[in-house]
């Protein structure tokens, strides 16, 4: 994942004095805000771009991505800083996981020990989006705008499923058909899981800090050391 120094200041010191040495110099809005967004997130759904022809679609990905609660987002065989592309994502990218991949192998690396199924989206696929399982965490796979999924990737992935259309289009925008996926899916884990998001308490602390630590001038998280 892309950490900055930041979350490395977070690491040193500790999620929990990060939170209780910042936690006097946020508003109460604040808190309340910072509570109500970390409630709705999700550690258990992923979703990534492999090689996008425009990487402005992938940043945008990012945007919807934060907007839905979808907590990490992967970007696979593109230049590094891709996911933080400021204009398009609105900064979005402070406040969830980025990962920039040089390769499918180093991708599939960190998706595969943590038990995370691949769902890669293609014209043609088995599922329909509304039927992919949700039970268990999952990413969403993307492939590049004119030639979509490598062999490479299709070959990792568990399951293939496709946007249904009805209209003359026959295809969607990179962006567009990830945000309509991750919008459906979310819906669905959710319902699934009875709740809005799925942190784990220490995950829920740790993204607290980061939260604390990005509302807040620099120095003061400086200051606890």
């Amino acid at each position: 994942m892309d950490f900055s120094d930041l979350d490395v200041t977070i690491e040193a010191l500790g999620p929990a004095r990060v939170v209780d040495g910042l936690r006097p110099f946020l508003t109460e809005a604040r808190l309340a805000s910072i509570d109500r967004v970390l409630t709705a997130r999700m550690s258990g759904m992923h979703v990534a771009v492999e090689r996008p022809e425009d990487p402005y679609n992938a940043a945008a990905v990012v945007r919807t991505a934060e907007a839905l609660g979808v907590l990490n987002v992967h970007v696979v065989g593109a230049p590094d800083g891709t996911l933080h592309a400021r204009k398009t994502t609105q900064g979005s990218f402070n406040w969830l996981h980025t990962a920039h991949h040089a390769d499918f192998a180093s991708f599939l690396s960190v998706l595969q020990p943590a038990g995370v199924r691949l769902f890669g989206a293609f014209m043609g696929a088995q599922y329909a989006l509304e039927e992919l399982p949700v039970d268990q965490p999952f990413c969403l796979l993307f492939g590049n705008e004119g030639t979509g999924l490598s062999n490479e990737a299709l070959a990792a992935c568990e399951l293939g499923f496709r946007v249904p259309m009805v209209g003359m289009s026959e295809s969607l925008n990179l962006s567009v058909c990830a945000s309509i996926s991750m919008y459906v899916t979310s819906q669905a884990r959710r319902q699934f899981l009875g709740t809005q998001g799925d942190l784990a308490d220490d995950a829920l602390l740790r993204e607290r800090a980061r939260y604390y630590a990005r509302s807040v001038d620099r120095r003061l998280l400086e200051g606890l050391r």
